[in-house]
C-alpha cells in the first residue's frame, strides 16, 4: 500500500497523517491500563509496525519513557519515519514553586480564561460551563507565571535525537496564549529554534487563540477541531481559520458527539484548505489496520 503523502514545511517533510500515541500513556480516563510496561511496549510497537505498513509515515510522542524507547529505536530502523514531539506533559510551567499542570491549577487556568475573555465569546464552549470564576488567578499572578529554562532544556534532550518537530504553548486550552504570556510561549519557540528544529503551535484553544499562534514564529500549528466542537464553537473557529496563514494540522478530528465516523470527519476536514494534515488516534493494532486502511481513499 502506498505512502501517504508529506507536505512540505521549511523545506522539510511534513506527514499528512500523524499517529498519536494518547490511547497507550495511560494518563486520561479512556486511555487503556497496562499491567507491565512490557505489555505497552508490545501492543504500541505492533501498532506503529501496523501504520508503517499502512503508509503512515508520521509520528507523534509525549514524554513517556517507554513509547520514547519504542519510536527512538524504530526511527533507527525506519528513518524515513518523521517524529513530532509533545513534551510538556507535567513540566516546565510554573506559578511559584508549582507546576501549573497540578490539578487545582488547571481549575484556575480555566477560571481565568472563563473571566477574562468573558461570556459574550465562551459562554456557549462546554469547557468553561459552570466554572467558578472566583478561583480565577489575579493579572499579577498570572504575570508571575514562569518557564523553567533547565527542565525545558531537559525536555528537549529527551527528544532531539528522533524529533523534526516540536510543539509549543500545551497547556489548558492554550492558557498561556488566551492570558497575555505569549513571551512564554516565544522562549520556547526560541530554545527550539537554537537546536535547529522546527516549532509548531499547540492551539487546544481552537479559535480563541490561533489567530495569536500565527503572530509567533512558529512554521504551523496544530488545532482541536472537528465537526461537532472547536474552542469556543465550530464556526466561529472556521471564522479565524480563514485568517490563517499557515498550514494546520487537525487533533482530536474524529472526538465527534455520536462517535467515531470516519466518513463524516475526513469529509468535513477536507473542505478546510487550511487543514494540511491529521492526528488519527488508534488504540491496537487491529484499529491501526482499519482505519488507516479507510484512510487511504481520502488521499486517492
Amino acid at each position: 500500500m502506498k505512502n501517504f503523502p508529506f507536505i512540505q514545511i521549511e523545506e522539510k517533510n511534513y506527514p499528512t497523517i500523524i499517529m498519536g500515541e494518547d490511547h497507550f500513556t495511560g494518563w486520561f480516563s479512556k486511555c487503556k491500563k497496562y499491567s507491565s510496561e512490557k505489555k505497552r511496549e508490545k501492543e504500541y510497537f505492533e501498532t506503529i509496525s501496523t501504520a508503517y505498513e499502512l503508509g503512515v509515515r508520521g509520528f507523534s510522542m509525549s514524554p513517556h519513557p517507554t513509547l520514547i524507547k519504542i519510536l527512538k529505536d524504530f526511527k533507527k530502523s525506519h528513518p524515513d519515519i518523521i517524529c513530532i514531539s509533545n513534551h510538556h506533559w507535567h513540566s516546565h510551567y510554573f506559578f511559584k514553586d508549582e507546576l501549573l499542570y497540578k490539578e487545582k491549577n488547571i481549575e484556575r487556568l480555566r477560571a481565568s480564561e472563563a473571566f477574562y475573555y468573558g461570556p459574550s465569546i465562551i459562554n456557549k464552549c462546554k469547557w468553561f460551563q459552570d466554572i467558578n470564576t472566583k478561583k480565577r488567578f489575579s493579572k499579577a499572578e498570572i504575570e508571575s507565571f514562569r518557564l523553567d529554562e533547565n527542565k525545558y532544556n531537559f525536555q528537549l534532550d529527551l527528544f532531539e535525537s528522533f524529533c523534526d518537530f516540536f510543539l509549543v504553548g500545551n497547556l489548558c486550552a492554550s492558557a498561556l496564549i488566551n492570558l497575555g504570556r505569549q513571551d512564554i510561549v516565544k522562549k520556547e519557540i526560541e530554545l527550539i529554534r537554537q537546536r535547529n528544529f522546527i516549532p509548531l503551535g499547540m492551539c487546544e484553544g481552537g479559535g480563541l487563540s490561533l489567530l495569536s499562534f500565527e503572530k509567533l514564529n512558529v512554521a504551523g500549528n496544530w488545532i482541536w477541531i472537528n465537526k461537532d466542537f472547536s474552542c469556543p464553537s465550530v464556526d466561529y473557529t472556521l471564522d479565524k481559520i480563514k485568517e490563517s496563514n499557515k498550514p494546520l494540522t487537525a487533533y482530536k478530528a474524529f472526538s465527534l458527539d455520536k462517535g467515531f465516523n470516519l466518513n463524516k470527519s475526513m469529509s468535513f476536514l477536507k473542505n478546510i484548505k487550511q487543514i494540511k494534515s491529521v492526528v488519527v488516534g488508534v488504540k491496537n493494532k487491529q484499529e491501526a489496520k482499519e482505519t488507516f486502511s479507510k484512510l487511504h481513499q481520502f488521499f486517492d
